[in-house]
């Protein structure tokens, strides 16, 4: 089975209930990055992260970074081939 067809498999169709910015930080979130590091990437308070974080756990109803990261990589948010899972990310502290 070629590579395509297992990541569109692995992928689900329904659209998530999330905000455009609520996606960029979930993005981030499954990068590995702290609220601190996406609240600077994003030119944004970490108060406001906080804000989106817990909507999006809401939202997505997960309790944790972890459960996040895999509902994004389920719905094609993260990139399987992301440096962040390859483990080459650089850090932005």
């Amino acid at each position: 089975m070629p590579l395509n067809s297992a990541k569109q498999q692995l992928m689900h169709t329904e659209p998530l209930p999330l905000t455009p910015r609520e996606q960029q930080v979930l993005r981030e979130l499954a990068h590995g990055n702290s609220n601190k590091i996406i609240a600077k990437l994003l030119s944004i308070s970490t108060h406001t992260v906080d804000g989106y974080v817990k909507d999006i756990y809401r939202k997505l109803g997960v309790r944790n970074r972890s459960m996040a990261a895999v509902i994004a990589l389920h719905h094609g948010i993260l990139d399987m081939n992301s440096p962040a899972l390859l483990g080459n990310r650089n850090n932005h502290a």
